[in-house]
């Protein structure tokens, strides 16, 4: 069993995440993430634009489009996103003032 080693600020960081999505979430009407699989993906597809811009400013274009799509096959489940990236990638959402 190997233990990460993460930055001081990733609780503060994953929190600042997950309320942006949440508001993009919002804006398009959606006031909690439903159960339902379906209304999932309606959520996640009504706020594409403000995901990918997010996940650009973040990770830059190349980087930022497979990490997005890393996101949705997690169907936005960000602390499970965030577990699954790799070392440096952790850096770039830790270190970047997004």
């Amino acid at each position: 069993m190997s233990v990460i080693s993460l930055p001081s600020n990733t609780v503060s960081k994953l929190f600042y995440f997950d309320n942006r999505v949440r508001s993009f979430y919002e804006k398009h009407g959606f006031n909690s993430v439903p159960f339902d699989g379906q209304k999932v993906q309606e959520m996640i597809d009504a706020s594409h634009q403000e995901l990918t811009e997010l996940f650009l400013k973040i990770w830059g274009s190349s980087m930022g489009y497979h990490l997005l799509d890393k996101f949705y096959s997690y169907r936005g489940n960000i602390y499970e996103f965030f577990m699954c990236l790799d070392g440096t990638n952790r850096e770039m959402f830790t270190g970047k003032d997004w």
